[in-house]
């Protein structure tokens, strides 16, 4: 029986199941993106590398926030302005060394720590709470110039424009549920009041002490398992929940975007109320990003994907967590912190930093379904990636870039043939990614690894293959 040459997709997220030969898929450093226009759904593309604005200041990074088009960041106990160069002013001490939670009205910056602290921009004033009301504060937030400060028992609200200006009268506590809350949230108008195993969705009704009511029958029963998790894009909320899944809301309606694989691995984490989030926009998509610190993962879901848009981030030679710990979007740029460093994301760097990034991707099972036969044994020849290619350096790492092609022959258990096959210097637009062996199997998984600084975007496959008997 001659060989048959099969087309295959090769484009897929991180879906990595308990039993490895059901689902090895993983993707790091790269993402999916919706190719509308193109003979191919989807593709595939590198993450952005970094590209260092500046170091000025040292120490451990506590938070971002932007506010009126100016750049804030907590580096240590210190809380600074930033601007467009990277450039920093202090504006005053942030005691604590947790993460911070800002808020502001356009106006006065709100940064809670283990103390509340406001900096208002217009007379560039650094203050400390002094009211007996607001203490013991976990996080705040802001609904029509109103400040929102969370306690584990009640929440107070401020009078508009007036961050400081809080009254006992001012406290409400989570009515519906009796579990202790954690932090709320505004996003699009309703105050998401997140407790321990509940979350109940609130409105400004404009009257009242304080002016906000319960929305009748919109509680959620799962709770938030992790303070810095939340996060929102302009249509979702995102937070890990108390049950270790990963939850949206969006258009009032909440599900759980964390698919089994994914919440089957959280669930074996150790560690993860120490969990944190943040969104961002990459070429129109939105996406929002989780980090276990303790664990060192990080993970990655690409908005209009949902369950699907799944991969992962990492940092090193050895796999760690993703080294941007906040990130803001501000000056027209997507700008990470990695510790005192402030670094832009960029599509033009194939570094971190002038680190190495490894890209991987492992693919679904290539098996005898490709040729209609179930569970029949076959044989492979040839492998083809159907890649850009080409994009080599004038010289240096990359001048003659190469992937490394790796085949599984047991479920993705382990990976007993490799090999490194070039994907063109500059301008050879036209070289075949090509891998020639012959191996027989029940299924092959592959696995792609590249660490050459040049830009890697992968389309589809194809596969030689015919039935090689039992």
């Amino acid at each position: 029986m001659p060989f048959q040459t099969v087309p295959f997709s090769v484009v897929g997220g991180t879906y990595q199941s308990r039993s490895k030969p059901l689902s090895s898929q993983r993707t790091v450093n790269m993402y999916q993106q919706i190719n509308e226009q193109g003979k191919d759904t989807f593709v595939l593309h590198s993450f952005p590398g970094q590209k260092i604005i500046s170091n000025a200041v040292t120490g451990e990074d506590r938070g971002m926030h932007q506010m009126s088009e100016v750049q804030y960041r907590v580096n240590d106990n210190k809380l600074y302005q930033v601007d467009v160069y990277g450039e920093v002013a202090f504006l005053g001490q942030i005691t604590g060394d947790d993460r911070c939670i800002f808020a502001d009205d356009g106006e006065n910056l709100v940064v809670v720590s283990d103390k509340v602290y406001v900096y208002n921009s217009d007379t560039q004033t650094f203050s400390e709470n002094t009211n007996v009301n607001l203490v013991n504060v976990i996080s705040v937030t802001v609904i029509n110039s109103q400040f929102i400060y969370t306690t584990a028992d009640l929440s107070f609200m401020s009078q508009p424009n007036d961050p400081f200006d809080v009254s006992g009268l001012d406290a409400i506590g989570a009515e519906s549920s009796p579990d202790k809350l954690v932090r709320d949230y505004v996003f699009n108008q309703t105050i998401y009041r997140f407790g321990t195993r509940t979350t109940e969705p609130w409105y400004n009704t404009g009257s009242g002490n304080p002016p906000i009511d319960r929305i009748e029958g919109q509680e959620f029963s799962v709770g938030l398992g992790a303070i810095f998790s939340v996060a929102n894009t302009d249509k979702a909320i995102y937070w890990l929940g108390n049950d270790k899944a990963i939850y949206r809301v969006s258009g009032g309606i909440n599900e759980r975007v964390s698919d089994a694989a994914l919440s089957n691995t959280i669930e074996r984490m150790t560690t993860i109320d120490d969990a944190f989030g943040y969104t961002f926009t990459l070429q129109g998509q939105d996406f929002y990003l989780i980090t276990f610190p303790s664990e060192s993962r990080t993970y990655v879901i690409n908005e209009s994907l949902g369950k699907n848009g799944w991969y992962e981030l990492s940092s090193g030679t050895q796999g760690s967590s993703y080294s941007g710990t906040s990130l803001v979007e501000v000056y027209g740029k997507n700008i990470i912190a990695n510790e005192g460093k402030l670094l832009e994301l960029s599509l033009d760097e194939f570094t971190q930093d002038t680190d190495t990034i490894i890209r991987e991707r492992i693919t679904q099972e290539v098996n005898g379904d490709l040729l209609g036969v179930k569970g029949q044994r076959i044989k492979m020849s040839r492998l083809e990636l159907i890649m850009e290619a080409g994009v080599g350096l004038i010289t240096g790492q990359g001048e003659r870039p190469r992937i490394r092609i790796e085949t599984s022959t047991d479920g993705g258990r382990s990976y007993a043939h490799s090999a490194w096959v070039e994907i063109g210097q500059l301008g050879e637009h036209t070289l075949r990614v090509e891998l020639y062996q012959m191996v027989s199997a029940q299924g092959f998984i592959f696995r792609f690894t590249m660490s050459d600084p040049v830009p890697l975007s992968i389309y589809s496959a194809a596969i030689d293959i015919k039935l090689a008997g039992r």
